[in-house]
């Protein structure tokens, strides 16, 4: 499949970490892209003069003779903005949805047509290339239209293809993942601070720690459990901090974190599938 133009329908800062690492890595050109919404003027400006793209309010300049459609618009504004679209849908172009919630089937009813539509749930850190996507077809998609989906998103990271109906704990695990990962940054930089560490020394000592311990987990042939075995040796600092961890609960604390992410991921859909 031929790709010429891009329509962005939405562009909020899922849909600008995308554009600039599909930017970045040379999948799309800036003169191929159009980005839309209907509410913000200077965001489309500002997304502009930082990427060179084009910009519209209009969907249906942005839509017209667009090969590829990403939808990035909130969930809630779905069924007002797939009516609104409905006249430019054709059969031949890929929808790539990214909205939390919102299955295939709803989009093509609203729609009215048998639509070609993937859903994706990447991650902000499609920005520098290091996403971790899960993408599922919908009914009407075809196989090249899959792997053109999962060549879009390995330019930003790694693809999981997944069954629909995972896509809620994809959302839980990876979408919402680097939220977490900055979580636990922010508590090891205050208790860093706290203990008497300069904030840029704690800073720059989590970040480096993070990253290296990320490379390695994936570098490694070593299983994360057998990394953190490694390095809390019996009756060391790294023990006492795990045991420390451990009373706390933190490790069900974690587990809760990920299913409430994916319960509330569930809830969302719940609207669209009566």
């Amino acid at each position: 499949m031929l790709v010429e133009k891009v329509a962005f329908i939405g562009s909020g800062e899922l849909a600008e970490s995308l554009l600039k690492g599909f930017l970045d890595k040379k999948f799309i050109a800036a003169d191929q892209v159009w980005m839309n919404n209907h509410t913000n003027k200077e965001r489309l400006a500002d997304l502009e003069k930082t990427y060179h793209v084009h910009t519209t309010q209009d969907k249906a300049v942005a839509l017209k003779k667009a090969d590829l459609i990403i939808f990035a618009f909130r969930p809630a504004d779905t069924s007002a903005a797939v009516a609104e679209m409905k006249p430019f849908l054709r059969r031949d172009q890929l929808i790539i949805t990214l909205m939390v919630g919102v299955p295939t089937a709803f989009i093509q009813s609203a729609a009215g047509v048998d639509l070609p539509i993937v859903r994706a749930m990447p991650n902000t850190s499609a920005s520098i290339g290091l996403s971790a996507t899960g993408i599922a077809a919908g009914a009407c998609v075809s196989e090249a239209q899959l792997n053109l989906a999962k060549q879009l998103f390995e330019t930003v990271g790694t693809v999981s293809v997944v069954a629909e109906n995972e896509i809620d704990v994809i959302a839980g695990v990876a979408g919402s993942g680097p939220a977490y990962l900055y979580y636990l940054a922010q508590s090891m930089q205050e208790a860093g601070v706290r203990e008497g560490l300069s904030e840029a020394s704690s800073a720059l000592l989590v970040q480096q720690t993070l990253l290296g311990a990320a490379n390695l987990l994936k570098q490694s042939e070593k299983s994360a459990s057998d990394l953190l075995n490694a390095v809390a040796t019996p009756g060391g600092t790294t023990q006492a901090g795990i045991d420390t961890l451990d009373n706390h609960s933190v490790r069900e604390a974690v587990n809760a974190c990920i299913h409430q992410a994916i319960v509330r991921a569930k809830e969302m859909s719940a609207p669209f599938s009566k």
